[in-house]
């Protein structure tokens, strides 16, 4: 708990919106060793999740935990952080943070960070102190105290940075897992978002969390951050989400995506794209779970096996046998090869359908009531289509 008797407030206020209410807060001037970082950030959710796999928990001393947390803070966007920390030097701290008076810092992770290096740099006494509203966490519930976390990181564009998967990890926690405080409705509500985008949020984030239940890794959301698999669960969301593809197969596909994730290398993100055709198409997919399908227990039981699990834990890397891998590749590989060779070879018949529904739309009426000069230019244009429908007939019948 902080000591009231070593904080000064300052002239400035901050406005917040807490409650469902704007309220106008002093600002107060806050010694930085009394502040501890969020474990439950939201930006560093993976860099949190990969600590406790190796470490099992946080040391209790506060100074040396906040030490690790800073290390994650500059390593989740180094960019970011650099501007920040220049920024702050060269103008003051312009924003004030929000901190309970536990010291744990709802917002100002990335400004805390910054003047702690400028006060270890010896830049200057001012930067010993963050300015930030003091709320006394009593008075609030942890829902109250989420839902204005999400205010203040969705109130401005540029505050949107977070790593694609530590935002689905916040998506799983804040809406998913058993103790999440919000639904849908409400969380779109907060950020200014619709509850239709959540919703698909939520499919992805519940995606993830599929993907890694089935290397194996139950929620070590570090390695689905270490693996960079934002992009191919997306192609995923969509491929399985299209009404082309029968209820029956959408767990077939899944396996096949996911050892596809798996085993990929290089642009996994078009490469799940391109078996798009593939999958959703019925006899091809069939095909593939049939030519896959000792492979694909095959990895499954490899996933299960406890040497692989720890190794996995331990390198945070995704590794598939590689008889199995190659096998997955091939497969993968030459069955969306062929169906692009097949969509390629209908595409002239897909462009005459398109063309006849074009001409069908044309009204007989319009015509006759049409220029004599527009006639004679629609005359032209039939005279130009039937020589080019005439041609096609002489391909056709040579065959």
């Amino acid at each position: 708990m902080i000591d009231i008797d070593i904080i000064e407030q300052t002239q400035e206020t901050k406005n917040l919106i807490i409650k469902g209410k704007s309220k106008l807060f002093p600002v107060m001037r806050i010694p930085l060793e009394n502040l501890q970082y969020n474990k439950l950030n939201g930006r560093i959710a993976t860099w949190i999740s990969e600590y406790l796999s190796n470490e099992g928990e946080f040391p209790e001393d506060s100074e040396r935990a906040n030490e690790i947390i800073e290390g994650f803070i500059e390593s989740s966007n180094p960019d970011l952080l650099k501007k920040t920390k220049n920024n702050i030097e060269l103008f003051d701290q312009q924003e004030a943070a929000v901190v309970l008076k536990n010291g744990i810092i709802v917002d100002g992770n990335r400004r805390f960070t910054a003047l702690r290096q400028l006060s270890r740099e010896g830049k200057g006494q001012n930067f010993n102190y963050i300015k930030a509203v003091l709320l006394d966490s009593e008075e609030y519930t942890q829902k109250e105290i989420k839902t204005l976390e999400l205010n203040l990181q969705h109130a401005k564009e540029e505050r949107v940075d977070y790593n694609p998967i530590d935002r689905l990890v916040d998506i799983y926690r804040d809406l998913i897992a058993y103790d999440a405080p919000f639904t849908a409705a409400e969380y779109a509500r907060e950020i200014a978002s619709t509850e239709k985008m959540v919703s698909q949020e939520m499919e992805v984030s519940q995606l993830m969390v599929d993907y890694l239940d089935y290397i194996g890794q139950p929620l070590m959301f570090h390695i689905a951050r270490q693996q960079k698999i934002d992009g191919p669960l997306r192609e995923a969301h969509r491929i399985l989400k299209s009404k082309k593809l029968e209820d029956d197969d959408r767990e077939a596909a899944r396996d096949v995506i996911f050892a596809s994730i798996a085993s990929l290398d290089g642009d996994v993100t078009r490469k799940i794209r391109d078996m798009k055709n593939v999958v959703q198409d019925v006899d091809m997919l069939g095909k593939v779970v049939k030519e896959l399908d000792e492979t694909l227990d095959n990895i499954d039981a490899h996933f299960r096996e406890e040497k692989v699990v720890k190794t996995t834990q331990q390198t945070h890397t995704v590794n598939v046998p590689s008889e199995a891998k190659n096998k997955v590749i091939e497969v993968t590989s030459r069955y969306a090869e062929r169906k692009k060779l097949s969509s390629a070879q209908k595409a002239p018949i897909e462009s005459l359908k398109k063309s006849l529904d074009r001409i069908n739309d044309i009204d007989s009426d319009a015509v006759v009531r049409m220029s004599s000069d527009d006639i004679e230019e629609f005359a032209e244009l039939v005279n130009q289509i039937q020589e080019r429908l005439d041609s096609f007939k002489v391909l056709t019948n040579a065959n």
